[in-house]
């Protein structure tokens, strides 16, 4: 046999290989959904896990949550008793056969959160406890083999939030808003791509076929369209985007 059998065959073979893999992606399915309610806390979370979460027998949840237990004075908690919560909500999550991924809240605004909060209440500042928040989400994720994103350290590293001057935090420049917590449709953009870039160098994009994104005001998305969907400008619908163009 001459070397153009030997070209036309690896050139067939080739051809072959690239069509199964593209029908491979054709196949690909993805169910998201999205959980998040505003001022949810650990305790909120635990109690609704059962109906929100485990009865729709997802294979990767998605858990963001702590902002309310150190930032809303109403609902604060010691950080042992944030620990105890949040290993229990994961471990009942790892029971039902789905994995976690865990996500650190970003940072916020003190200045507007102190207009609606006592500041003589906050024993740590208000970023202080979001770093120790970070800390412990880490090493309950190290306990119990789930995934984890650091948010805390990629908008510290971005200097967000800038007080009146960035786009990423709602603030009364760029929202008519004395917020300081929730986001602009950049900031939940970015901790989409956040955790898009984890799954991707991780090799895990086409891995989940049933995500649900869970917990308060920012994962519902309050403050931009659509909250509470996947099909707005909130965190959940941006990396339901970036997964299918995948």
């Amino acid at each position: 046999m001459n070397k153009s059998f030997y070209l036309v065959l690896a050139l067939i073979i080739c051809f072959s290989a690239c069509k199964t893999a593209a029908v491979k992606k054709e196949k690909y399915t993805l169910k998201m959904e999205n959980k998040g309610v505003a001022g949810n806390s650990t305790a909120n979370l635990f109690h609704r896990l059962n109906k929100d979460v485990l009865v729709e027998k997802p294979d990767l949840v998605i858990l963001m949550v702590g902002t309310n237990d150190m930032l809303n004075s109403s609902k604060f908690i010691p950080y042992e008793n944030y620990y105890s919560n949040l290993s229990n909500i994961v471990k009942d999550i790892k029971n039902n056969d789905a994995q976690v991924l865990l996500m650190s809240p970003p940072r916020v605004d003190s200045l507007y959160l102190f207009k609606r909060h006592d500041q003589a209440m906050f024993t740590d500042t208000p970023n202080v406890k979001l770093q120790k928040v970070t800390q412990i989400m880490r090493a309950v994720s190290e306990e119990n083999k789930t995934l984890f994103v650091d948010n805390y350290s990629v908008f510290k590293a971005k200097g967000l939030p800038q007080h009146n001057q960035d786009n990423y935090i709602r603030n009364l420049k760029n929202s008519n808003k004395e917020d300081g917590v929730h986001l602009k449709p950049i900031g939940y953009k970015l901790i989409a791509e956040n955790v898009f870039d984890y799954l991707k160098t991780n090799n895990l994009l086409d891995k989940y076929n049933h995500i649900i994104c869970f917990g308060d005001s920012l994962t519902k998305g309050s403050g931009a369209s659509g909250a509470g969907t996947i099909t707005g400008e909130n965190y959940p619908s941006f990396l339901y985007r970036m997964l299918l163009r995948n």
